[in-house]
């Protein structure tokens, strides 16, 4: 577990404390953000149900006389939102997420915080629960899991949605950002170069799912064979899971069909 200031973050910085989770899925684990510097802290994302990665939470706060004053959580996912009970009881903060809890997450809310505060905007497609966080003044975007430092994201129905997911992506492209600051993974520091990335990963892995279609129908475990060679056996669910995603999508749009437990083009 490490806990570092980002010295190239416009605006002073923020501090990151990245979670001892690492995985193929985590990367090296996940990233909880703190900002503010005026006696209060905002922390996003407060990692998974690990009291240690708590404690430092908690250490690096009160190392600089922060009270810890809001705990905002970008989805669901243990791995984010797992510490936020004991993060909130510890603390006395109040913790908010999108759809639960007595103070749900509103799309575009702005809530208070040094910089110019942070605006929620819902971004499903990884999950149905997901939001990202935009720090106004510095334009500093926390991604949760809908951007990655490194690789791509899974999005795995029924929970994912390529649909939304897509939406997504593009709805952040239009806002003016100079970091991205991911849920896993280090700084993203071209966020335009890395969103239009993304973007095009996915329209490029949609054209091989429709040209592998068209040899006739295929089951998920034989798109993924031809369209994954050599993938690395850990990543196996992930891939198949994305892979269903876009099949889904593609369903819906009219461009292919099910036949039974398999996919054909429409």
């Amino acid at each position: 577990m490490s806990s570092r200031r980002d010295p190239d973050a416009p605006d002073g910085g923020f501090e990151v404390i990245t979670a001892a989770n690492p995985s193929p899925y985590t990367l090296a684990g996940t990233n909880t953000y703190l900002i503010g510097r005026s006696g209060e802290t905002v922390v996003i994302d407060p990692g998974p149900e690990d009291p240690s990665h708590v404690a430092r939470v908690l250490d690096r706060a009160g190392a600089s006389g922060r009270r810890v004053a809001l705990i905002l959580v970008s989805h669901g996912h243990s791995d984010h939102l797992g510490a936020a009970d004991r993060l909130g009881r510890a603390t006395g903060a109040l913790v908010r997420k999108w759809g639960e809890g007595a103070h749900p997450l509103r799309d575009e809310e702005l809530l208070p915080a040094d910089g110019g505060g942070v605006r929620v905007f819902y971004t499903p497609g990884h999950a149905q629960d997901h939001v990202v966080f935009y720090w106004v003044g510095p334009a500093v975007l926390f991604s949760g899991d809908l951007l990655l430092g490194t690789g791509t994201v899974q999005v795995t129905p029924p929970g994912g949605s390529m649909r939304d997911y897509l939406h997504s992506l593009e709805r952040v492209a239009a806002l003016s950002v100079s970091l991205i600051a991911p849920g896993h993974g280090p700084v993203i520091r071209d966020p335009r170069t890395r969103i239009a990335e993304y973007l095009a990963h996915r329209r490029e892995r949609e054209r091989q799912v429709l040209e592998a279609l068209a040899a006739g129908s295929r089951s998920v475990p034989d798109l993924a064979d031809a369209i994954y060679p050599g993938l690395d056996p850990r990543l196996r669910r992930a891939a198949e899971g994305t892979l269903l995603a876009h099949l889904e999508k593609l369903v819906a749009e009219g461009r292919a069909r099910r036949v039974g437990g398999h996919f054909a083009p429409a």
